[in-house]
C-alpha cells in the first residue's frame, strides 16, 4: 500500500495550482481591435501618427474604466496595430492580416477613401466590422453591410463648400484643378460644379495634374486663371495644394481658393499664399460641446500638443465600436455591426453621429477661412435626422 504524501509535500504542488489559478482569473476576455494606418510620407504626420494617438488615448481609457461589459462579461480593450505604405493592396494585405493572424473583432481603419475601399472589400467578405474615421469616398460603403465612416460625404462637403462660396463669399466663377487619379477630387469637384450652377454660378473650367508628373502646375493654372476666376477650387492632398496656391499667387491670382477636408488647416496657415482661402471640413474643436472639450484636454495632457481631426474621429471610431459590442451583448461581427448602423445620437469629440441603417452618418461638417496665420470658425453645419 502506497504511503500517502506528506502535507508538506503536496504544498507546492497546491500552491503552484493557486497561482495558476489566479492568473487565469485575473486575465479578462479580450475584445480586439485592429488599426491600420499610414505612418509615412506626406499622410504620417498629418493623418497616420495622430489616428494612432486617438486610437491609444480611447483605449486607454476605456481600460482604465474597467474595459468593456461584453454579454455580462468584462472585456479588456486590446488594439493590434498594422501600418501600410499608402497602396490599395498593402490596406487589403493588412485587413487580412488582421482578420486572420490577429483575429481581431474590429477593424479600424484605413483613413483614405482609396485604401479604406480596399480594406473593406476583406471585412465585409470576413463580415469583421470596419470604421474608417476619415474617408469620404461613398465607395467605401457602397453595397456594404458591416462597413462604415465616419466623415461626411463627400457629397456634403462640395454642397457645403458651393452654399458657401456662393452665399456668404459672394462667389459668382470658379474653376477647378484636381488629381486625375482620385475619385475624391474629382467627385468633390462634381459636385461642387452640380450645387454651384443651381445658385446661378459659373463654372468657367477645369483642369487636372499627375502625380507622378511633378509639381509643376504652372500650365494648368495658366489656363484657370485666363478665365478670370473668382476662385480656384483645390479639392487634394495640402501636399499637393500647398505648392499649387503657391503657384497661382505668384501667376498672378487674387482671388479666393477654395479646399476640401483632405487640406491640414494647420500647415496651410503657415503658407502666406493661402490667405484667405476658405475651407470645408469635418471638425473645429470651436464647434464642439462638452464632449470635445474633455477630449482636447485629455489629449492635450497626454501628448503636449492639440490634436489633428484625425485623432479625434479614430478615438470616436474606437468607443463606437466598443459601445456598439457593449449593446451587441457579443463579439459576433454582424451582430456588433448591426448595433453601428441603429446608433442614435452616439456623443463623440467630433460631433453627434446618427445611423440610420447605412454605413454613412447623418451629420454635417464646419467651413473654416484662413487668415492671419489662423484659421477662423465661419459656419458650423449640424445635420441631424
Amino acid at each position: 500500500m502506497p504511503r500517502p504524501r506528506s502535507l508538506s509535500a503536496l504544498a507546492p504542488l497546491a500552491l503552484a495550482l493557486s497561482v495558476v489559478g489566479a492568473c487565469e482569473r485575473a486575465a479578462p476576455p479580450e475584445f480586439r481591435l485592429g488599426l491600420v494606418s499610414v505612418v509615412t510620407g506626406p499622410m504620417g504626420p498629418v493623418s497616420g501618427i495622430p489616428g494612432q494617438n486617438g486610437a491609444a488615448l480611447a483605449v486607454e481609457e476605456i481600460n482604465a474604466a474597467g474595459g468593456v461589459e461584453i454579454g455580462g462579461v468584462t472585456h479588456r480593450v486590446v488594439l493590434i496595430e498594422r501600418t501600410i505604405e499608402a497602396r490599395a493592396d498593402a490596406a487589403a494585405t493588412a485587413a487580412r492580416a488582421l482578420v486572420n493572424v490577429d483575429s481581431v473583432d474590429v477593424i479600424i481603419g484605413p483613413q483614405i477613401s482609396t485604401l479604406a475601399a480596399a480594406a473593406a472589400t476583406v471585412a465585409e467578405v470576413s463580415k469583421v466590422p470596419l470604421i474608417s474615421p476619415m474617408a469620404s469616398n461613398p465607395s467605401v460603403t457602397a453595397g456594404k453591410t458591416v462597413v462604415f465612416r465616419l466623415a461626411f460625404l463627400d457629397e456634403v462637403q462640395g454642397t457645403i463648400l458651393a452654399d458657401f462660396a456662393h452665399d456668404s463669399l459672394g462667389l459668382r466663377r470658379a474653376v477647378g484643378l484636381y488629381d486625375a487619379a482620385n475619385p475624391y477630387g474629382r467627385d468633390i469637384w462634381a459636385l461642387f460644379q452640380t450645387t454651384f450652377e443651381r445658385h446661378g454660378g459659373r463654372v468657367l473650367g477645369e483642369e487636372v495634374f499627375h502625380v507622378d508628373a511633378g509639381n509643376d502646375y504652372r500650365p494648368q493654372l495658366r489656363r484657370l486663371i485666363a478665365l478670370d476666376p473668382d476662385a480656384i477650387v483645390l479639392p487634394n492632398y495640402a501636399v499637393f495644394d500647398s505648392v499649387q496656391v503657391r503657384q497661382a499667387r505668384e501667376l498672378g491670382f487674387r482671388g479666393r481658393f477654395l479646399g476640401s477636408d483632405s487640406w491640414d488647416p494647420l500647415a496651410m496657415t503657415r503658407i502666406p499664399a493661402a490667405e484667405g482661402s476658405v475651407i470645408v471640413a469635418n471638425w473645429d474643436q470651436r464647434a464642439g460641446g462638452a464632449a470635445t472639450r474633455a477630449f482636447v484636454e485629455k489629449y492635450v495632457k497626454r501628448f503636449g500638443h492639440e490634436p489633428r481631426t484625425t485623432a479625434a474621429a479614430t478615438y470616436d471610431a474606437i468607443r463606437l465600436a466598443v459601445d456598439a459590442a457593449h449593446r451587441a451583448g457579443t463579439r459576433d461581427g454582424v451582430a456588433i455591426a448591426t448595433m453601428i448602423g441603429a446608433t442614435n445620437a452616439f456623443e463623440g469629440a467630433i460631433t453627434t453621429y446618427y445611423f440610420r441603417g447605412t454605413g454613412d452618418p447623418i451629420r454635417g461638417g464646419v467651413v473654416l477661412q484662413l487668415r492671419n496665420g489662423e484659421t477662423l470658425l465661419r459656419y458650423r453645419d449640424a445635420r441631424a435626422p
